[in-house]
């Protein structure tokens, strides 16, 4: 009896052994690997990923929980699903605390960096996490400091900030001349070309080009696609689109001789560069067939600034081919969808910024006080000062607390109204009614809505080229200006007459912060001379004192008031930015009848 007993439980041991077993017998992560270079259709890429995330990696050592993390990442990518790529990415990038300890790790944070910058087209993040990696990373590996700097370069190209992204490709050339690394050092030469010609530092430009066009055999296919790019980009800043044409042409070449996995972004960036100059050479047709390319490879292939540039050129090419009105309308809705789209995202980006920021120092500061009580309980045999060290230190902290509490109140003030104010420049009132206005024009008067669309089209390149700057040319945002006032005459030809009178005299160039005069043009126009039984005079002078220049909106419309300025308006932010940069706030006045409109507002400028 004991005997059998004694098999018994033997038998129910071995087959629990083999349960055991089995639940851990599950494919390692090269496998799965493998499976995300096969080019799997969308159903099989879900039925590997339903198996990875089942999966249980808890008793597993921290390497291995990252690599399954950073294979789940990759089969979300090919998914599409960016934001569960990211989110097993920071998983996987979670194991590295003091240093980045071999090229895995590494390996995590550069997927991470590129979900953020070439996927989200979230810079922000980006750079968040390229200076976590700038932290971990050992101070003697110049290479891949030197990449850490290339890839500061190009997130601050795309926030805008050529001055700063040239100062981060100096400081990478400095780390690959260190490395001996030539082939990249002749990239981030390549890479100083688009800036420059930003700056409108073409000279510049066109030797940097010089001196890397004789090692051109030392590139690879990668970088004589980034070679012939920049030399498209050269020429097309100096006009010369036949030539810009042909150098994007060879780049196109050689993108399609990428690998199809990574490559494609670069593939979309030549059909759009090739397409637009196209457009610039007036041949529609095969403008027309390269931009199709570029959307049938996926819009989200493209960068913010390349989307917009896109759907722009788009518009363009339906107005000069003369296409049907419902096609043409449908361009404008798109554009329009799209510009409300890229405003919400990145105010929400920034938002998102924010609160980890200050997430990021609360924690910092926890951490502090911790050490700080750490520290005292070496002293413990001194009751008496521990007492009043203690006592000293819960007042520090309160007093710390509620200066905290109170600089973080204004500062998200601060934050608060700049964010809308940003909204309002980017999301300007004068796009979106001139949207509006041009589709209902086409809809009752289609035989003279092509005028319209070309001031459109000029007024919405100015919008984009606006949009990231803090300060541009006073004569631009005047003809901007000037654009809107005809557009809105447009729509109400027997409302209002106006004039303009720019009575600065100076030869240098004057730059102001972009869109704060429409606002008050637009109240003067839709509610001023809105019921006004009489047609509507509206003059705009521009004069420059030492610290200002001041611009005065005099209308004889019905009238307003200072108490009339709503706070959720355009025309209260920009008196609360404008009071905050140069302590004055607007000066509304009427006449002796308590009609018409005199509005004088300082705005701050710089010179060249």
């Amino acid at each position: 009896m004991k005997k059998i007993l004694g098999l018994f439980l033997l038998l129910i041991a071995v087959v629990s052994c083999e349960k055991e077993h089995q639940s851990f017998d599950f494919q390692s992560p090269d496998f799965f690997y493998k499976k995300t270079r096969q080019g799997l259709s969308k159903d099989s890429l879900a039925f590997y990923l339903d198996i990875l995330e089942n999966i249980p990696t808890e008793k597993l050592s921290d390497s291995l929980q990252a690599e399954y993390a950073y294979m789940t990442s990759r089969f979300h990518d090919r998914l599409l699903d960016y934001d569960a790529a990211i989110e097993k990415l920071i998983f996987a990038t979670s194991f590295t605390k003091k240093k980045i300890r071999n090229s895995r790790e590494m390996l995590y944070f550069k997927a991470l960096r590129a979900m953020y910058y070439r996927r989200k087209n979230d810079y922000l993040n980006a750079a968040g996490v390229n200076e976590k990696m700038a932290k971990l990373l050992d101070s003697s590996d110049y290479k891949k400091r030197a990449q850490i700097f290339y890839y500061n370069q190009l997130i601050q190209r795309g926030l805008g900030k050529p001055n700063e992204a040239l100062l981060a490709n100096a400081k990478a050339k400095e780390f690959f001349l260190k490395a001996k690394d030539t082939p990249n050092y002749l990239v981030l030469s390549l890479d100083r070309v688009p800036i420059l010609n930003s700056l409108s530092r073409n000279d510049e430009a066109q030797q940097e080009l010089h001196s890397v066009l004789p090692y051109e055999h030392l590139l690879d296919t990668q970088r004589k696609y980034q070679l012939y790019s920049a030399q498209g980009y050269s020429y097309n800043s100096t006009e010369k689109f036949v030539n810009a044409l042909n150098a994007y042409k060879k780049a196109l070449t050689y993108s399609k001789q990428l690998d199809p996995r990574v490559g494609l972004q670069e593939v979309a960036n030549c059909y759009l560069n090739v397409g637009v100059m196209y457009s610039k050479l007036n041949n529609y047709q095969q403008s027309k067939v390269y931009l199709d390319s570029v959307f049938s490879l996926g819009m989200d292939r493209l960068n913010f600034t390349d989307q917009q540039e896109a759907l722009r050129t788009k518009l363009e090419i339906s107005y000069k081919l003369k296409e049907d009105f419902k096609y043409t309308s449908s361009r404008l809705d798109s554009l329009f969808s799209f510009l409300q789209k890229s405003s919400d995202t990145r105010i929400n980006n920034e938002l998102q910024v924010l609160r980890e920021s200050y997430e990021n120092g609360r924690n910092l500061q926890e951490e502090k006080n911790q050490v700080e009580i750490k520290s005292l309980k070496f002293e413990r045999n001194q009751y008496i000062l521990i007492a009043l060290l203690l006592i000293l230190i819960v007042i520090t902290v309160l007093v710390l607390n509620f200066y905290r509490q109170r600089r973080f109140k204004i500062e998200k003030q601060n934050f608060l109204l700049q964010q809308r104010l940003l909204r309002s420049q980017m999301n300007p009132h004068f796009i979106f009614n001139s949207l509006s206005m041009i589709k209902q024009n086409v809809e009752s008067n289609p035989n003279q809505y092509s005028k319209y669309i070309v001031k459109l089209s000029r007024l919405l390149r100015t919008v984009f080229d606006n949009s990231t700057q803090d300060y541009v040319l006073l004569e631009d945002e005047l003809q901007s200006l000037e654009d809107y006032i005809e557009l809105q005459k447009f729509r109400f030809p027997d409302r209002f007459d106006y004039e303009i009178e720019n009575k600065i005299t100076t030869e240098n160039e004057l730059f102001i912060p972009p869109m704060l005069l429409q606002p008050f043009v637009e109240n003067a126009i839709i509610h001023g001379f809105g019921k006004l039984e009489t047609k509507g005079n509206l003059y705009i002078e521009i004069s420059k004192q030492k610290e200002f220049i001041t611009c005065c909106i005099q209308d004889n419309g019905i009238g307003m008031q200072k108490s009339d300025l709503k706070k959720n308006s355009s025309m209260y932010l920009i008196d609360q930015f404008l009071f905050k940069m140069t302590g004055k706030k607007l000066e509304i006045s009427n006449d002796e009848t308590g009609k018409g409109t005199k509005i004088e507002i300082k705005i701050p400028y710089s010179e060249l």
